[in-house]
C-alpha cells in the first residue's frame, strides 16, 4: 500500500511540475542571472547552485538551494519514506535514494533542463567579508552552466573576460573564509582518497581541496548561517548544527614539525561531535554563533526538514510545531549515525578488498594512532593513496606516532581487519 501512495504522490507531483500554470506566483524570478552549479560529473541530487548579481559598484551573491518541498506534502507517504531513512545513502555497488530517483531526475535538482523552484540568499559584503545585507526569497531560477569540479577549478583560474563570475564568487568567498577564521574557525586543507566500485573492482579515487571546492564548501556554510540567523530570529522550529566549544592541545614538537597528515589527524580528534539540537548554539569549529544544514534538502532530511519550514513561513502557512521537530532531531541524530557508521563499513570492507590486489606492493605509511598495542592494532596513514585505515600492524620494533615507514600486505582471512608488515623504516 506504501508503494502504490508513492507511486499516486509521485505521478501526481510530475503532474503538477509539467503544468506551468500551477508554479508559485509569489516566488522571485531570478531566470535572468547567469547560473552555475558545481558538483562532479555522476552526481544526480544536484541541490545548489549559484549566481553573481552586479548592483552599481557591488557585487551581490547569490545561493540558490532546491526546494522539494515546494511539491512535497508533510506526512505524505513520500515524506514518512524520507524521514524512515534520513538521508541518502551512498554505498560503494549502490545508492539509496531519500526521495525517488523519478522526482529527483526530473523535478527537485537543480538540473540545466528547465526551469526550477528553489529558495535562494542575495548577499552583499562588507570588504572585511562579513554580511551587510542580506535577503532569503522563494524563487525561480535556471542553470546556465552545469559544471563538474575541473570545469569549475579552469574558470577559476583563467577567469576569461565573458566568463570571471566565478573567479570572483571565489575571491569574495576566500574573503568570507578569512572572516571566520579571524572568529576562531579551522580549516583543515588536505587531500583524501575514497574507494569507488567500477564492475565489482575497487577503484581508488583521490580528491584535493581545490578552488571550486572551497568555494562551494564555504557558500554552503554562508547559506548555512544565514538561515540559522533567520530562523533565530523569527523563532521559526529547525534542527541546528551544533558543535560545542574545544580546546586545543600542546601539541609540542608535533605543531612545529612538517608532519602535517599527523597535526590534522590530532586536531580533529580534539574536536567535539557536531550534533542536531533545537537550540540554536555555536558550531565553534565554523567560528559560527548558530548554524544549520539547509543546503542538501533532496539528500538529508534534516536539510528537508528546513525547507519545509521555510516555504511555510514565507508563504504565511503554520509552521511544523517545536514539540513535533525535537522529536524527529532524535530520530536525524540516531539513524544519521547508523548511516554513517553503514558509509565506513562499506568503504572498511573495499579498501580491504583493494589491498588485496596489492599484494607484495611496498607502501609508504605514517602511524597516526595506537589503538590495542597488544594486540598490534593500530591506525595507519597511506601517504600516497591519502587515506588511513584501521588495520594490524606486524613489527618486531615498537613504532611511535608519527613515523614514517614501509609495510606490506600480509594475507590473513580469518579476521575483518587488513594485516601489515613493518618492511623498513623511513629516515
Amino acid at each position: 500500500m506504501c508503494n502504490k501512495n508513492i507511486d499516486n504522490e509521485v505521478k501526481e507531483i510530475i503532474s503538477r511540475f509539467n503544468n506551468t500554470n500551477i508554479r508559485n506566483t509569489a516566488a522571485k524570478d531570478l531566470t535572468h542571472l547567469k547560473t552555475y552549479s558545481i558538483d562532479d560529473s555522476h552526481t544526480l541530487e544536484i541541490d545548489d547552485a549559484i549566481s553573481l548579481e552586479k548592483i552599481s559598484c557591488q557585487h551581490k551573491l547569490w545561493i540558490h538551494i532546491a526546494s522539494p518541498t515546494s511539491y512535497l506534502e508533510y506526512q505524505s507517504a513520500i515524506d514518512k519514506k524520507a524521514r524512515n531513512l534520513i538521508s541518502t545513502v551512498y554505498l560503494s555497488t549502490n545508492i539509496y535514494y531519500m526521495l525517488p530517483e523519478i522526482l529527483i531526475n526530473n523535478v527537485f535538482s537543480l538540473s540545466d533542463k528547465d526551469k526550477r523552484q528553489s529558495i535562494s540568499v542575495g548577499i552583499i559584503f562588507n570588504e572585511d567579508g562579513s554580511v551587510a545585507s542580506s535577503e532569503i526569497v522563494q524563487s525561480i531560477i535556471k542553470v546556465d552552466f552545469k559544471l563538474n569540479y575541473t570545469d569549475a577549478d579552469e574558470l577559476i583560474d583563467y577567469a576569461p573576460k565573458e566568463e570571471e563570475d566565478l573567479s570572483i564568487i571565489s575571491a569574495i568567498l576566500q574573503s568570507r573564509k578569512c572572516w571566520r577564521k579571524n572568529l576562531g574557525a579551522m580549516e583543515i586543507l588536505e587531500s583524501y582518497g575514497k574507494i569507488l566500485v567500477e564492475d565489482n573492482i575497487p577503484i581508488l579515487k583521490i580528491i584535493d581541496p581545490t578552488l571550486s571546492r572551497q568555494l562551494i564548501s564555504e557558500a554552503m556554510i554562508l547559506f548555512g548561517n544565514i538561515i540559522s540567523e533567520f530562523t533565530k530570529v523569527n523563532k521559526i522550529p529547525v534542527p541546528y548544527r551544533v558543535q560545542q566549544n574545544i580546546v586545543k592541545p600542546a601539541f609540542g614538537k608535533i605543531q612545529d614539525s612538517d608532519n602535517k597528515v599527523l597535526y590534522n589527524f590530532l586536531l580533529k580528534k580534539t574536536m567535539s561531535k557536531s550534533y542536531y539540537s533545537i537550540n540554536p548554539m555555536s558550531h565553534f569549529s565554523l567560528g559560527l554563533t548558530s548554524y544549520l544544514h539547509a543546503t542538501s534538502p533532496i539528500r538529508r532530511y534534516a536539510d528537508l526538514l528546513v525547507n519545509y519550514q521555510l516555504n511555510r513561513y514565507l508563504n504565511n502557512k503554520d509552521l511544523i510545531s517545536k514539540e513535533e521537530v525535537e522529536i524527529m532531531i532524535n530520530e536525524i541524530n540516531n539513524q544519521g549515525s547508523q548511516n554513517i557508521s553503514r558509509f565506513r563499513e562499506d568503504q572498511k570492507y573495499w579498501i580491504s578488498k583493494w589491498f588485496e590486489n596489492k599484494t607484495f606492493k611496498e607502501h609508504h605509511v605514517i602511524l597516526l594512532d595506537w589503538i590495542n598495542r597488544y594486540k598490534n592494532i593500530c591506525i595507519l596513514y597511506f601517504i600516497e593513496y591519502h587515506f588511513s585505515t584501521i588495520c594490524n600492524l606486524k613489527s618486531k620494533n615498537n613504532k611511535n606516532l608519527g613515523e614514517i615507514f614501509h609495510v606490506k600486505n600480509i594475507i590473513n582471512k580469518n579476521n575483518d581487519l587488513i594485516y601489515f608488515e613493518l618492511i623498513s623504516s623511513s629516515k
